[in-house]
């Protein structure tokens, strides 16, 4: 009976180690699409983030009595402050902003969205484009976000707008809309989910 158990020696060390590598090894070629944002929900954490910012932003402007702006370039956009003279942008947290995912596409909207253009311009100095391109050592990049497109005041006013971030797909574009009619606070949904509810 014992020399029945003396052939029946199992697995080495050394065998045991390489199967566990091989497993490894395999396991790291899975793609787990649960554990890796996708376009959607990175555009819709995207959206979340700014329209906080923004709603934030108005707060900030009442309490402090200061009239604010949001600039929206191709690739980021950027919170500014009015000092009295000029237009400066917001370089402290949690306004200070970075450049979007490379994938992402924001876009500005203001054509044919009301616009309280009495109340709102006569709280702030305009700049007019000869000003702005007189700033030779300005970047395009940064003369678009040199200046406010969106106006956050101090009276609780923030002027019209609606922002699409977009992450363009093979599948479909991934879309959200922000938009801000007057006050805050400024909503965002998803377009093609407001469609199916319509319909």
């Amino acid at each position: 009976m014992t020399s029945r158990f003396k052939n029946n020696q199992g697995f080495t060390l050394i065998e045991l180690m390489l199967v566990i590598v091989i497993i490894g090894y395999l396991v790291s070629l899975v793609r787990f699409p649960s554990l890796s944002p996708n376009a959607y929900d990175l555009v819709e954490k995207e959206s979340q983030k700014l329209t906080a910012l923004i709603n934030l932003a108005s707060e900030y402007a009442v309490v402090n009595n200061q009239q604010l702006g949001l600039a929206v370039s191709d690739q980021q956009y950027a919170f500014l402050i009015y000092d009295g003279e000029k237009w400066v942008r917001i370089t402290k947290r949690p306004f200070d902003t970075e450049p979007l995912n490379e994938n992402l596409i924001i876009t500005l909207k203001l054509d044919g969205l009301p616009w309280q253009e009495k109340n709102l311009l006569s709280a702030v100095q305009l700049i007019d484009e000869e000003t702005l391109n007189a700033e030779t050592d300005l970047s395009d990049e940064e003369k678009k976000l040199a200046f406010p497109q969106v106006f956050i005041l101090s009276s609780g006013e923030i002027s019209s707008f609606e922002i699409e971030l977009e992450f363009p797909t093979m599948e479909n574009d991934a879309m959200f809309v922000i938009q801000g009619l007057f006050t805050a606070p400024v909503k965002f949904y998803d377009p093609q989910a407001q469609r199916d509810i319509e319909r």
